[in-house]
């Protein structure tokens, strides 16, 4: 029996398009809870560097000291955004994955295992 193909591609829209809603919502409240206090945190403490260095309190050796932290700062903060969204790049591939297989075993009667396709 031939398979009607209009139908097949709406299974699996759907699928995928449920898969990558549901991978994506459930972090992204908790990620931008995070980005938001990490972003606030650099915000206020750069204040407090310029106001130290504006009122001429710093030695030199101190104003590149703290300077130095704030470039480690936004160094580690940018880097925990990337491998956070390369975390969640990973789950939506996995659940993309899951949902294509999944409607294949649905559509064509068949049980295949579905595989991880990222670490």
């Amino acid at each position: 029996m031939a398979l009607d193909l209009t139908n097949v591609a709406d299974v699996f829209k759907d699928s995928i398009s449920n898969a990558v809603k549901t991978s994506t919502s459930k972090d992204l409240a908790s990620f931008t809870d995070f980005a938001r206090s990490q972003f606030q945190s650099l915000v206020h403490q750069a204040s407090l560097v310029a106001g130290m260095i504006e009122a001429n309190v710093f030695t030199p050796a101190e104003q590149s000291f703290y300077l130095d932290g704030l470039g480690q700062m936004v160094q580690g903060f940018a880097e925990t955004i990337v491998q956070t969204l390369i975390v969640e790049l990973e789950k939506v591939i996995n659940a993309v994955v899951e949902a294509i297989y999944s409607s294949i075993n649905s559509v064509a009667g068949v049980a295949l295992a579905v595989p991880r396709m990222a670490a």
